[in-house]
């Protein structure tokens, strides 16, 4: 894992067009937006907090870490049990990595960085629908908190939101 440059931009957008393809084959209403683009992803970027994850020097996995508070959560504060989190965010693999592992292992170097930037518990959110991420999620240990409503071009969508305390 490492931070993301935007000398790695196509190689992103790649994986998120790709993972936009996906979802959308697999029924899930999520990401299917315009403004999920190059430009959204350069300004994750250059905020610092993007990551990606390589595997003998091609870059695998994508993923934007926000330690800043989620208007999101809001309603659900009391129930977090972390006073520190870092949440993930736009967290996508490579087409070619499937069914290899590499979600795994990209969210085990995600632990190790929250834990060794002393944040003492991870969030993320994902549809409802997206078992594939459910699964993942679940498998790591973390736990419901409950339903959220995100903004998608000004349209309220529903999320199901997690802790994983660290």
């Amino acid at each position: 894992m490492r931070k993301a440059g935007i000398r790695d931009i196509k190689k992103i957008v790649k994986i998120i067009e790709n993972a936009k393809k996906s979802l959308k084959k697999d029924g899930v209403d999520q990401w299917q937006i315009d403004s999920m683009n190059e430009k959204f992803l350069q300004g994750q970027i250059e905020t610092g907090k993007a990551f990606v994850f390589e595997n003998a020097g091609e870059i695998m996995a994508y993923c934007f870490l926000s330690d800043e508070k989620e208007k999101a959560y809001k309603d659900w504060e009391y129930d977090f049990e972390g006073k520190s989190p870092l949440t993930i965010h736009t967290f996508a693999v490579n087409a070619r990595a499937k069914q290899r592992g590499i979600a795994t292992k990209f969210f085990i170097d995600i632990i190790r960085h929250a834990e060794k930037n002393s944040f003492d518990a991870l969030r993320i959110d994902t549809h409802e629908d997206n078992f594939k991420m459910r699964g993942l999620i679940n498998k790591l240990g973390f736990r419901t908190i409950g339903e959220i409503f995100i903004d998608e071009e000004g349209r309220k969508k529903p999320r199901i939101c997690y802790e994983r305390l660290l």
